[in-house]
């Protein structure tokens, strides 16, 4: 998922606008799109349990999705995952690594 939305930013930034291709970044965006909505459908049982590296994972990719993809709204039909990554994300270790 992180690697995707990496990929869109790279496309967007280093590739020279002639040669952008908007299919492929709509491509890199619907695997993002998968991974949150297999974490939403099966993922949440492991992320409303005991704390775990994959935790701090999903946090990490979804912050970033909110930090360079804000307008794609990957909160969107994904209640639950969203309501987790409000409360992970104002945990002090999450707030403290908050890229400024």
């Amino acid at each position: 998922m992180l690697e995707a939305a990496l990929l869109m930013v790279y496309e967007a930034r280093l590739r020279p606008e002639a040669l952008r291709f908007a299919p492929w970044v709509e491509g890199q965006w619907a695997k993002v799109a998968r991974a949150l909505d297999a974490i939403e459908a099966r993922g949440m049982v492991i992320l409303e349990g005991r704390l775990t590296m994959a935790h701090v994972a999903v946090a990490v990719a979804l912050g970033y999705l909110d930090f360079r993809h804000a307008d794609r709204d990957w909160r969107q039909d994904r209640q639950r995952l969203a309501a987790w990554e409000q409360a992970f994300s104002a945990r002090p270790s999450m707030v403290l690594t908050r890229p400024a």
